[in-house]
């Protein structure tokens, strides 16, 4: 079963593996995203990352989406990382479940703008987020477990975003 959906940019990191795979004793990392599952290096740098006894699995967001309504993900605590909300919405728009989201990190770039020191969008990145709200998925901001959650309606407001 599916204990954390998150979107961190930087995917499986030490906040991910020293923090929320033992808070949410997780028993499997998996990592939708295209990019990464296209990529064999980034894909080692990954697998080598996590923790012996973790299983970790890294495929398309299509394939992931596909791979958790399979029978053996029943018996795992399973972490599912998405690097950014637009991959997230075509998960669930390709059926995935998903009651809660955690962002841990979507970095600045030029083109973003800041809404909290972890949180940077862009037009699309806000978009997407609207729509994963609409669809009935509390989102919250929450980098570490020890952390107070933030809820995303409330950045919104704060930051002036329009519904």
């Amino acid at each position: 079963m599916i204990v954390l959906t998150r979107i961190d940019d930087r995917l499986i990191h030490g906040q991910v593996v020293e923090g929320w795979v033992n808070f949410m004793k997780a028993t499997w990392l998996l990592v939708a995203d295209d990019s990464v599952a296209s990529n064999a290096l980034q894909r080692s740098i990954m697998e080598l990352s996590v923790p012996q006894g973790v299983k970790v699995s890294i495929g398309s967001v299509e394939d992931v989406c596909k791979q958790v309504r399979t029978p053996a993900f029943e018996a795992e605590r399973v972490i599912l990382l998405f690097s950014n909300p637009a991959d997230v919405l075509r998960a669930l728009n390709a059926g995935l479940e998903c009651r809660m989201l955690n962002i841990g990190g979507m970095r600045y770039a030029p083109g973003k703008r800041k809404l909290l020191n972890v949180l940077a969008v862009d037009d699309a990145d806000l978009d997407a987020l609207k729509g994963i709200i609409a669809r009935g998925v509390h989102v919250d901001v929450q980098t570490v477990p020890n952390e107070r959650p933030t809820p995303l309606d409330a950045v919104f407001t704060a930051c002036r975003v329009a519904p």
